[in-house]
């Protein structure tokens, strides 16, 4: 019989879900650091929530351990490489707390909006000070929210029946889907700030999103916006934020997360238009369930039937198949995150195919990679192997997903992502030579071979004597020195593409006076 410990409290119904399903659970919420080792020994599951910290010390004592199963949306307080090392799936629950947080989301909203803190503080001291706490009215202002995933399409639903108009910014959102939920895109995240009253944000934590609302985009903001903040701490400059509301520069402010928990001051509270609360977005009772019980049914499935749900180390295939897809489900990867920064409209669908030998695999983990890919261009590392098909979903992408033995251009095999959106479509294509060496060998009717990794600069230009110096010139000045280069052109003196691997990245500056060059149409840089 598998047998499951629990380290962290949870709800009696993921108790009883467990037993039902005849695991073994044992209870050991409050163990310490140097405790868990001794318990983590002879178990085949571990649920976790946010508080133990499975590290690869716990991991190294653990004979028989599976599967490992966070109770929550992140995996940061679980070692992903040690576990994987150790062949254990890590799961987590996403989504089982959205409405609570939503919800919260709006009550902040809500209360910011008819002074719902400081009047309540003043009733306690025994005021009457109806005229000061003069509020607003929800109903036609405008919401812009940033990021509609799970939450941010829950918010809006509950927006729209509040009668606000509703904005949102989601480069990976498809127009239909946005039509479904009777939102508004905006192409630019500079559009929400200008137009919308109240701004909340909603993605996932990472260098792509950090200090996401700075002092920057504040100043772009009306001046009696709101910020309401219950994603992550870092994607907002909380103290730009604080200043901001204290100079008048914006109407208020409502946090629900820090970057660092507890906050080391809580001085920016003081302030009647700033509402505070201590993380309380998943903190309902039915959230607590839901993510209990979601646990508990990810581990049966694990446990007893050997299907991992919403896990993030891992890819159904059989060990010796995965050797041999390794390259290439690198390569996809790679791929899809060069579309994705290629792309200049809004995705509609996304065709993979694999062909030549390639085509005789199981060719599906190579398409969850592309589509990683994309996704991590946009949405950063938080995007895993898993998550990546159901995101892709959740956004209204299209994804199909074609094989052939069929060869193009002689090369033994050969994958192909061809990204369709609103402003046309966008094809890169790559292979794996000697099984080990990735390249990307064409980006639209330009045939290249490019070694995925670093620092890229994607130059498109016009086939013309100096062309190639001009940009090399450009880099030098600045010191960034040019790696790898490869030129391909349609026709001579007509379009051509100039890729350059850098051994540092190019700055905006430099790529702007890359631009301005005569002979460049585009330039295009990202990091692999």
């Amino acid at each position: 019989m598998p047998k499951v410990l629990l380290a962290d409290k949870l709800p009696k119904s993921t108790v009883d879900m467990l037993k039902k399903a005849g695991l073994e659970v044992v209870e050991k919420p409050g163990l310490t650091q140097q405790e868990l080792p001794e318990a983590i020994r002879d178990v085949q599951g571990l649920i976790v929530r946010s508080s133990v910290q499975v590290t690869a010390d716990v991991l190294e004592a653990a004979q028989n351990l599976q599967a490992i199963c966070r109770a929550g949306i992140g995996v940061d307080n679980i070692d992903l490489e040690a576990a994987t090392r150790k062949g254990v799936a890590v799961m987590n629950t996403p989504g089982a707390n959205a409405i609570s947080t939503a919800e919260h989301t709006f009550a902040l909203i809500l209360a910011l909006s008819r002074n719902i803190g400081p009047a309540y503080i003043s009733m306690r001291e025994g005021k009457w000070d109806r005229k000061k706490f003069v509020g607003v009215e929800l109903a036609g202002t405008t919401l812009g929210i940033i990021g509609l995933g799970r939450v941010g399409q829950a918010v809006a639903e509950r927006a729209n029946a509040f009668g606000m108009k509703v904005l949102a910014f989601d480069p990976f959102i498809s127009s239909e889907m946005a039509s479904k939920l009777g939102v508004e895109l905006a192409d630019e995240l500079a559009d929400i700030l200008k137009r919308a009253d109240y701004v909340t944000i909603h993605v996932p934590g990472s260098d792509q999103t950090r200090d996401l609302i700075g002092e920057k985009e504040i100043a772009a903001m009306k001046p009696n916006a709101r910020i309401i903040n219950c994603a992550r701490g870092e994607v907002i400059d909380m103290n730009a934020v604080v200043r901001a509301v204290k100079d008048g520069r914006l109407g208020g402010a409502a946090f629900d997360v820090y970057t660092e928990e507890p906050p080391p001051d809580f001085g920016f509270a003081g302030d009647d238009r700033i509402l505070a609360t201590p993380h309380l977005g998943a903190s309902t009772e039915a959230a607590q369930l839901a993510v209990g019980e979601q646990a508990a049914e990810q581990m049966v499935d694990a446990l007893v039937r050997g299907h991992y749900r919403n896990a993030v180390n891992m890819i159904a295939v059989s060990p010796e198949e995965m050797e041999v897809l390794r390259p290439y489900c690198e390569l996809a990867c790679h791929i899809g995150r060069m579309a994705g920064a290629l792309s200049r409209g809004r995705p509609k669908s996304l065709e993979i195919t694999c062909k030549g030998e390639l085509a005789e695999h199981n060719t599906a983990p190579i398409v969850n990679y592309g589509v990683m890919g994309l996704l991590q261009s946009v949405l950063g590392e938080a995007v895993n192997i898993v998550s990546a098909p159901h995101l892709a979903e959740e956004r209204g992408l299209h994804v199909t997903i074609s094989s052939t033995m069929a060869l193009e251009a002689g090369f033994t095999d050969l994958i192909l992502l061809k990204l369709v959106t609103d402003a046309g479509d966008c094809e890169v294509a790559g292979t794996v030579f000697g099984r080990r060496h990735k390249r990307i060998v064409r980006i639209g009717p330009f045939y290249t071979e490019i070694v995925p990794e670093g620092h890229m600069l994607l130059v498109f230009c016009k086939d013309r004597p100096g062309a190639i110096g001009q940009v090399g010139g450009a880099l030098g000045k600045v010191g960034v020195n040019i790696a790898r280069m490869t030129f391909s052109r349609a026709e001579a003196g007509g379009d051509a593409l100039l890729a350059l691997n850098l051994d540092g990245t190019a700055d905006e500056e430099t790529c702007r006076k890359i631009r301005s060059l005569p002979i460049v149409e585009r330039v295009v840089r990202f990091s692999f």
